[in-house]
């Protein structure tokens, strides 16, 4: 019976693999380096050579139906043994069918060994890719953490002017949180975010605060909406301008009664106090509500700003009567009052512009106020307050929600922060009851001064 050699690559022979040859009647198998060889015979498959780093050649009898392989990575040469006579066709479909029979399980375990590689690479570098950029994100952060605290340290060790010991201070407030964000955890850290939180309103004048309930206005009449806060000492009149009510209450005791009604309004513009004096100023002149009084008076005497004629005018009073108007400001005082939006007195007039700035006039000169320190600068405030018995300047900018402190010659003290604080329109301080006061509108709030 004559035999024959069917190769899966059209001849018995792979350039790099090896070759199946017929020899005298015997089949010879030979590999190239680095091969493996086998024969699927009797349904088992035999190894003939596993893979050497030399050439191999073996030689033995033939049998039909043999399968012979040489494989070298993913290449092979694969060979089935068949009778001359057997039908070519025949013989192709048993040689393909042969060759998935023997190789199956090759291939599957190739493949699955292929797949785990490939998943252990990536695993691999995604966690050497993670540990590089934990050493870095550590690596930098502890830089900045040095910054931060040699920034803090010097802020507070008295070694700087005060100006550049605060902005020493928010730059390490700064670099601090944005670390504890970025979820650093240290504890020198935490440590120095505990030390800002305590020293912030001491270093950078700058407090959080809570805005509380001091008193419902709505309880004493109905759709109250105050517009206007005046006061001169323990007594606060609030002015509801549309409805036409003056609300007069105490700020120690929070006594609240009507000071004036539409009848005694009317016309009225805007509202003074002086002592328990409430005087409306309308249309027609200025006048005193009796036993409850409004209008911003000083000395017995009332001080009008004219915006329209860049002066500033002054009833004299008797106790009971006011004079005719007199001008105040010195003769040769040029001014600019086309910006003011409020006025306070304390012996001298303070005047608020709407651009942020702050002027003062002395017995009818102006006084220099230099503002200093401001954390930042004003851009659109509110309104201004202050009297004879307190301290300290405090001017309202609702825009963004602080009430800010500044000493008389206009140095920054303290400003006090919080959103409710951007729906007042009028604010009071009692520096002797330790609060200020704002005005909502229906209600009065109040800040505990620090």
């Amino acid at each position: 019976m004559s035999l024959k050699l069917i190769s899966n690559v059209g001849q018995p022979k792979l350039e790099g693999v090896g070759s199946i040859r017929f020899i005298f009647r015997k089949i010879v198998v030979s590999t190239e380096p680095f091969c493996k060889a086998t024969v699927f015979r009797n349904n088992k498959t035999v190894t003939l050579c596993e893979t050497q780093d030399k050439k191999t050649s073996i030689s033995g009898v033939p049998k039909t139906g043999d399968v012979y392989t040489i494989e070298k990575g993913l290449e092979k040469l694969v060979v089935t043994v068949e009778e001359e006579k057997e039908n070519k066709i025949k013989a192709i479909f048993v040689r393909d069918n042969l060759v998935d029979e023997s190789n199956s399980q090759n291939r599957k375990t190739t493949l699955t060994v292929g797949v785990i590689l490939l998943v252990l690479l990536i695993v691999s570098v995604t966690f050497g890719i993670k540990q590089k950029n934990n050493r870095d994100f550590e690596k930098q952060s502890l830089i900045k953490l040095d910054e931060a605290v040699s920034n803090y340290d010097s802020s507070v060790a008295g070694v700087v002017d005060k100006n550049s010991a605060r902005e020493l201070f928010i730059s390490s407030k700064k670099i601090a949180f944005e670390l504890k964000e970025a979820g650093f955890k240290n504890e020198k850290l935490e440590e120095l975010i505990k030390n800002i939180t305590e020293k912030e309103a001491e270093i950078v004048g700058e407090v959080k605060v809570e805005v509380k309930e001091f008193l419902d206005l709505t309880l004493q009449t109905s759709g109250f909406n105050g517009s206007q806060m005046v006061s001169s000492g323990e007594e606060i009149f609030i002015f509801d301008k549309e409805n036409k009510n003056i609300i007069k209450i105490g700020i120690k005791n929070k006594n609240a009664k009507i000071a004036a009604n539409k009848e005694d309004i009317g016309d009225t513009k805007s509202i003074a106090s002086y002592e328990d004096r409430l005087l409306l100023d309308k249309l027609d002149g200025v006048y005193e509500v009796e036993e409850n009084s409004l209008f911003y008076i000083y000395a017995g005497n009332i001080y009008i700003i004219d915006k329209s004629n860049n002066q500033i005018y002054r009833h004299s009073g008797s106790g009971k009567t006011f004079g005719q108007k007199a001008e105040w400001l010195a003769p040769s005082v040029e001014v600019d009052f086309s910006k003011v939006i409020d006025m306070t007195i304390d012996g001298s007039i303070w005047l608020l512009s709407s651009s942020g700035k702050v002027s003062k006039f002395t017995l009818g000169n102006p006084q220099t106020v230099s503002l200093s320190g401001l954390n930042e600068p004003f851009t659109n405030p509110t309104a201004i307050y202050t009297n004879e018995k307190l301290k300290n300047v405090y001017i309202l900018e609702k825009d963004k929600g602080r009430v800010v402190a500044i000493d008389k010659s206009g140095e920054f003290k303290l400003q006090y922060l919080n959103d409710e604080i951007k729906n007042a329109k009028d604010i009071v301080v009692s520096e002797e009851e330790g609060k200020i006061i704002l005005l909502t509108g229906p209600k009065l709030m109040y800040i505990e001064l620090k």
